[in-house]
C-alpha cells in the first residue's frame, strides 16, 4: 500500500508540473508558481511516506523533510531549499501579488523539476 501510494504521489507530482507548464504558457504565472509548489508538494511527502513518515500539514512536510531526509537521509540542502523557496512563493501567488516579490531569474518551475528529480533519483538510491 504504501509503495502504490509513493508512486501515486510521484505521478502527481509529474501532473502538477505539466500544468504549472500550461499554466505558464497561457500566461497565468501566479498559478503556474501555486502548481509548480505542489508538485514539489508531492515529491516531498512520497520521499517521506517511503521511510515510514507522513505529516498533516504543509508546515509539517517541510519541516519532517528536513529532518528525515535531508539531515537523516542524505538529501542535497540546497536542493532541499527549493521546497521552502516553492512554499513562501506558493503562498505569495495565492495571497498576494507575485510579480512584486518573483525574482526575474528565478524560474518556479524548473526548481520544482530539479527538486522532483532530486527526489526520483533519492527514491531510487534508498529503496
Amino acid at each position: 500500500m504504501t509503495k502504490d501510494r509513493g508512486e501515486a504521489l510521484i505521478a502527481r507530482s509529474d501532473t502538477e508540473l505539466l500544468a504549472a507548464r500550461h499554466l505558464e504558457e497561457a500566461g497565468f504565472s501566479a498559478q503556474a508558481t501555486s502548481r509548480a509548489y505542489y508538485a514539489a508538494f508531492y515529491a516531498a511527502e512520497a520521499a517521506l511516506l517511503s521511510i515510514g513518515e507522513t505529516r498533516s500539514k504543509h508546515s509539517g512536510v517541510l519541516s519532517a523533510f528536513g529532518l528525515f531526509v535531508v539531515k537523516q537521509g542524505g538529501f542535497d540542502p540546497k536542493l532541499a531549499a527549493e521546497l521552502r523557496r516553492l512554499f513562501e512563493l506558493r503562498s505569495i501567488a495565492d495571497y498576494m501579488m507575485l510579480e512584486d516579490v518573483e525574482p526575474d531569474d528565478y524560474d518556479p518551475i524548473d526548481a520544482a523539476r530539479r527538486f522532483l528529480d532530486g527526489v526520483k533519483s533519492w527514491l531510487r538510491a534508498n529503496s
